[in-house]
């Protein structure tokens, strides 16, 4: 027998919207609807397909075990239903017209974007772009429930069903305060670096990744107690601490150009760590000449000695 299933696009997105915020009153105020409306439209597409989708016992609302088989086939179908809008949106082959929504980690976007957005101003002008901070994490769940079209973040992720361009490599400098033991070199050993007197960012940052494994100091246990455990989430607060007080920090070379008067920047030797930066998106993105265009906005943007490294003068690390 052949199964005739009739829904419409608006009742994925209220789906959607229920499977976002785990409530009927949430979802309908983030769909500019009323609740019973939405419900309404829930309940019939139930009806149609013959299954709950939801168990509305539970708080938050969770869907069921039949929803759960059919929520990722739902976000394909608005996911894919979204190319016929930007096919007629952008009109012909080559055009850079449309939306994008763009996420950005924290350690990249305050030292980027002043760089960037002149350069979108001037080179794509009918490109609107929706600009959010969120760390590594938070883009990749991002992206996955469509809420971006467009990461830029440290990669390589190599996360599943996503799509990765390559941009550029950004080196690691040392920051201390001008009396500090690293300020007499000229360059230095990553490897001589110790744990007594760092600033690290808090939990959650990749680049907190990248110099713990840098320093080899992960997980070590024992070692110089250290006086100040701040931590941060701004490489600017960090930057602050070392001028203030002194110790060092590492930080990804867009982040020196602006320093306190008493910090100074200590090159390391070669190999050189470094992190790669990225764009990540969704598989056969519907927004790819977009995302093209962004990206060759971005690397326009930053400093010609930026973009000329290569990685075979680099130690390229992880993010993980």
């Amino acid at each position: 027998m052949k199964l005739k299933v009739n829904f419409s696009l608006t009742q994925l997105e209220y789906v959607m919207a229920v499977h976002k915020y785990g409530h009927f009153a949430k979802a309908a105020d983030a769909c500019n609807v009323t609740q019973p409306t939405l419900s309404m439209q829930i309940q019939k597409l139930e009806d149609e397909l013959g299954v709950v989708i939801f168990d509305r016992s539970k708080k938050p609302i969770l869907l069921t075990d039949a929803g759960k088989k059919l929520i990722s086939q739902m976000q394909t179908v608005l996911f894919e239903a979204r190319k016929i809008e930007t096919i007629l949106l952008e009109g012909t082959k080559g055009s850079r017209k449309g939306t994008l929504t763009v996420a950005i980690i924290p350690t990249i976007a305050p030292y980027l974007l002043p760089r960037l957005l002149p350069v979108c101003v001037e080179t794509l002008p009918d490109l609107e772009l929706n600009i959010k901070e969120m760390q590594t994490d938070q883009i990749i769940e991002a992206l996955n429930k469509d809420e971006i079209d467009v990461g830029v973040l440290a990669t390589p992720t190599q996360v599943p069903a996503m799509f990765e361009y390559p941009l550029y490599y950004e080196p690691f400098y040392v920051l201390c305060d001008k009396n500090h033991e690293y300020a007499q070199h000229k360059k230095i050993k990553y490897q001589s670096l110790g744990m007594d007197d760092i600033w690290l960012l808090e939990e959650g940052h990749c680049l907190r990744n990248q110099i713990l494994d840098l320093c080899s100091i992960k997980k070590k246990k024992g070692g110089v107690e250290r006086k100040y455990k701040f931590e941060s989430g701004s490489l600017e607060t960090l930057k602050n601490l070392v001028d203030l007080y002194g110790g060092y920090t590492l930080l990804p070379q867009l982040a020196t150009h602006t320093i306190g008067d008493r910090s100074q920047v200590v090159q390391f030797e070669r190999p050189i760590p470094a992190r790669e930066i990225g764009m990540v998106c969704r598989r056969e993105h519907y927004k790819s000449e977009l995302v093209d265009a962004l990206g060759e906005a971005i690397l326009k943007a930053i400093p010609e000695d930026l973009r000329k490294i290569k990685p075979k003068d680099l130690d390229v690390l992880p993010i993980a």
